[in-house]
């Protein structure tokens, strides 16, 4: 093809959607031009539709927002058509490099004219000249709506902003159009209903966004953990699940051998002792009982408190289950002198350590190590000077340790780095370990479990919190059509639970025992999701007596502190049962009426025909529930219809 009949398009892709064989190509293109490597072909895996892929030519602006201590930076496309595209997130390779937003600007310019605009600072057109020489067409409203004097007087407000564009399309179609202004900055809830162009809209907007713009539980969750802002709009302009009739799918399963079974039961006892542990293994070290009953052992009861330090070891993935003492203690040996190898790359580097992006992240480090946990005797004191010279308080060695491992993550993962929340899941490694490096390895380990929560896209909490609705749906229809009809079906009040696994809902006892009933994936390695659902049955009685979100989200967030550990994983357990065999009742149905579907007797008879095939509609299980079980079942193969 002659290069000026050849098509450029613009594609970003999140980093964790980037295929395996092709990272190199991603990590040698990092800040260069394409056809300077002739074009290297790249697989696009589009996700849950997070890949954008757009042409160079259907793009009318671009708004390049930097980061700030606060947000990520992003760019925001505005094509030619008038529609504003969701915001492309992105961050340096290296944490402490500059914000490489600025060199797509210096790419495009190799291809198409941009120009800044002149109101704006972030805003740039592409093809400004093409623009101003061809009028864009309008379609012209069918019913105007007649303008309020607060959507009237804008006069204010820049042209250029993107906002503004959406908000003169809105006085024609506000609810319809709504959804295109969340799309615009999806940074956070609130600082798109804190534009100025949006607060005479504000009156219009779903009484659910309103109220999480007022609502304190809400933004004290924002205010915690930034990512919580991300999702919050990413729900906005999300759809939900289509409500399956539970009455209709019990009445088929009744008859079903896997629904005549009795009531399942929690297995619930007390913790692993020293003496049991130490009966696990043989004279060498090596595990003497099947690796399942040891993954059952501790989901039914955890660990005592003196075997921890060893037993998480083997739980995160440091020391295999097989070895023998002296392998784990030349795996102690290697990993201890591995982490000060990471971290000698800063400490042991004063043009490093006083360079302004290090200062600028670890200052960052050192404000959320100062809010974590310390209100616990190890973190609590503040006897010594405080190295941070933009801290105005104490500090003690203990947080000065976690600061140091938090650090060196950012160098040993250089493509997540730090984000805020990661403090509340190292601390407990630390307190757990009781060594350096062993609790950096601990946490490495966990964070490469949850590493997806903190993802700036948000794709894993998105997954979660989607599974979880899913989940809830198919096991409490009541209290899901509830939390449909108070706009609460976003289940935003969950979000701090599955971020950083329940780190404020528990008393410190309970969420370490918590965290080792989840590292067992004894049922599922997403057993999570059957705590949270756990909560919300053991208080849905109240909850479905409110009928204000409001009056829902303040509820449950001041049950933070307040749960009992073991009430609600003998209610997680027994659900997690329940589920199991609602999925397998649901397949035995599903191959009985496709064997009856075989018969001619059936297929000369429409009305039975149509029967079926509506009741295996109504069969169909939520691909992301499947993935709940620890060997997730394949459905049986839809019926051939002709």
């Amino acid at each position: 093809m002659e290069p000026e009949h050849r098509i450029l398009y613009l594609a970003w892709l999140p980093y964790h959607l980037v295929d395996p064989l092709d990272k190199h190509y991603v990590t040698s293109l990092d800040g260069g031009i394409a056809s300077d490597q002739e074009y290297p072909a790249i697989t696009m895996h589009m996700g849950n539709a997070e890949t954008t892929i757009i042409a160079l030519h259907s793009i009318h602006s671009l708004y390049i927002h930097p980061p700030t201590d606060q947000q990520q930076g992003s760019i925001v496309i505005t094509t030619k058509q008038g529609d504003v595209l969701r915001p492309l997130w992105y961050q340096p390779t290296n944490p402490f490099d500059a914000w490489p937003g600025y060199n797509i600007l210096d790419i495009l310019r190799a291809f198409v004219d941009i120009e800044r605009a002149p109101d704006d600072q972030h805003l740039y057109l592409v093809s400004p000249q093409e623009a101003s020489s061809s009028s864009q067409p309008v379609a012209a409203p069918s019913s105007p709506m007649p303008l309020s004097p607060s959507l009237s007087t804008m006069s204010t407000v820049p042209e250029t902003d993107p906002f503004f564009h959406a908000v003169q399309e809105a006085r024609w179609h506000i609810f319809e159009r709504f959804s295109r202004i969340t799309r615009v900055s999806r940074d956070a809830a609130s600082q798109v209903l804190e534009h100025p162009v949006t607060q005479p809209l504000f009156p219009l907007l779903p009484s659910s966004v309103q109220a999480l713009r007022r609502n304190d539980a809400a933004q004290q969750t924002m205010n915690d953990y930034n990512l919580a802002n991300y999702y919050l709009t990413q729900w906005a302009a999300d759809t939900t699940l289509q409500p399956l009739s539970d009455e209709a799918v019990d009445r088929l399963l009744k008859d079903t051998p896997e629904m005549q079974k009795p009531l399942p039961h929690h297995t619930r006892r007390a913790p692993i002792t020293p003496e049991e542990w130490v009966d696990f293994f043989d004279r060498d070290g090596v595990l003497k009982l099947p690796l399942a009953t040891i993954r059952q052992r501790i989901f039914q009861g955890g660990l005592d408190p003196d075997i921890r330090i060893e037993a998480w070891k083997f739980l995160l993935g440091i020391y295999p289950w097989q070895s023998t003492f002296d392998d784990r203690e030349a795996i102690r040996r290697s990993k201890a002198e591995e982490y000060y190898t990471i971290k000698a790359k800063w400490f042991n580097d004063l043009e490093v350590r006083n360079g302004t992006r290090f200062l600028e992240e670890k200052h960052r480090i050192d404000k959320d190590v100062h809010r974590t946990d310390r209100n616990l005797s190890i973190f609590e004191g503040e006897e010594l000077p405080n190295p941070d010279p933009q801290m105005s308080v104490g500090t003690n060695a203990n947080l000065e340790i976690m600061k140091d491992i938090l650090v060196t993550y950012n160098y040993h993962n250089t493509t997540l780095g730090y984000v805020q929340g990661m403090s509340d899941l190292c601390a407990p490694m630390f307190v757990g370990m009781g060594d350096e490096a062993m609790a950096f390895w601990g946490f490495v380990q966990f964070m490469e479990r949850v590493q997806s929560n903190f993802f700036t896209d948000q794709s894993g909490m998105h997954r979660q919190l989607k599974t979880l609705q899913s989940l809830l749906q198919f096991m409490d229809m009541p209290l899901y059509k509830h939390f449909e009809s108070t706009d609460t079906l976003n289940l935003f009040f969950c979000f701090r639970w599955l971020l950083v696994w329940f780190k404020r809902e528990f008393d410190w006892e309970d969420v370490i025992r918590l965290w080792e009933v989840l590292w067992s994936d004894h049922l599922s390695h997403d057993f999570i999701l059957f705590v949270a659902l756990a909560v919300l049955h053991q208080h849905r009685d109240k909850i479905l007596a409110m009928d204000q979100f409001d009056d829902i989200l303040k509820y449950i967030n001041e049950l933070n502190g307040k749960l009992q550990l073991t009430p609600i994983l003998e209610i997680a357990e027994v659900l997690f049962y329940q589920f199991d065999r609602r999925v397998k009742a649901m397949d035995t149905k599903t191959q009985e009426l496709h064997q009856r579907l075989q018969r001619r007797a059936v297929w000369t008879n429409e009305s039975e025909r149509n029967d079926i095939q509506v009741a295996l509609k109504q069969l169909q299980v939520d691909p992301l529930l499947r993935h709940l079980l620890p060997n997730a079942s394949i459905p049986p193969p839809s019926p051939h219809c002709q």
